[in-house]
């Protein structure tokens, strides 16, 4: 009798620790994926003031973040006067539509998703569908690259053409203004094309402007701060003229995975590419990324 008794109680202690020891496996998986699905990236001191011209050569080679759906690399700092913010891309498709539909990026100081200060550069423009890239069917090797290098010389105009910005929710800094005149809380920015074919968006803003005080100090440390890049695709041609636009399928289209990837330039990589996918998608698709980090002090 002792010993059936025994074995009953062990049994039954055998079931409490089965579901103590599986509650807390669940409880820890869902803390984890809670703490993942917020992650903060650790902010960077920047030693010397980024000069914004529209080239890289400031920042890291490779920039340290990249979104394979929207194709651009990206990085931010600060020092204790400004918010530095950087966005490259070589994908030519997203080149056009940062250039032709425009470009937001807003912050969100709560760390969180919900902008308050928006910076909206390049502003959009006109198109003429006859600017998008085409298919390659039917051509040869020759008009193939006259085609290309007008592209490229299009591109290039549209980079110098863009040269009016607008801000919203900054103190004293709202309004449109023209990128090379001075704004009256100091936001400055600038984009052009390197010579790798990298687009590239670079802007200071004063912490004056979003935190109303001159400068930062070691109490500000670990605040975080979330940064928005939101791209805007072209409207989908009617199904009657995609033949002439969006109806290639070349096999071109690329997509990638790996959050440290880029699209060409500087020593970077390219995502992968799947064979099934239309290039032209990616033109119509508008996209939002979002990084968020912690600001960084240093005496």
């Amino acid at each position: 009798m002792i010993l059936l008794y025994f074995c009953r109680l062990m049994q039954r202690f055998s079931i409490v620790t089965f579901f103590i020891i599986s509650y807390c496996l669940i409880s820890s998986c869902s803390s984890l994926h809670h703490k993942t699905s917020h992650i903060v990236v650790p902010g960077v001191w920047q030693t010397q003031p980024i000069a914004i011209d529209g080239d890289s050569k400031d920042w890291p080679s490779p920039y340290p973040n990249y979104d394979a759906k929207a194709k651009i690399a990206y990085a931010t700092s600060n020092d204790k006067d400004f918010l530095y913010i950087t966005m490259e891309t070589g994908d030519e498709m997203t080149q056009m539509k940062i250039l032709k539909q425009g470009m937001t990026v807003s912050i969100d100081t709560g760390g969180g998703r919900a902008a308050s200060f928006n910076i909206s550069y390049p502003l959009q423009g006109d198109i003429d569908l006859a600017d998008l890239p085409r298919g390659e069917g039917g051509k040869n090797k020759d008009n193939m690259h006259y085609e290309d290098k007008q592209r490229e010389q299009r591109l290039a105009v549209y980079a110098k053409e863009a040269n009016q910005f607008a801000t919203d929710g900054f103190i004293n800094c709202n309004g449109a203004y023209v990128v090379k005149q001075a704004t009256p809380c100091g936001i400055s920015v600038r984009l052009g094309l390197d010579e790798y074919k990298q687009l590239v968006w670079e802007a200071a803003i004063p912490f004056k402007a979003i935190y109303n005080k001159p400068v930062i100090s070691a109490a500000d440390a670990g605040k975080t701060v979330s940064v928005c890049f939101a791209i805007k695709g072209f409207k989908k041609p009617d199904n009657k003229n995609s033949d002439d636009h969006g109806g290639m399928n070349n096999g071109a289209g690329a997509t990638g995975s790996n959050s440290q990837m880029r699209g060409g330039g500087r020593g970077g990589g390219r995502p992968s590419i799947r064979q099934t996918d239309n290039p032209m998608d990616h033109l119509y698709e508008s996209t939002k990324t979002w990084k968020t980090f912690g600001i960084t002090w240093q005496q």
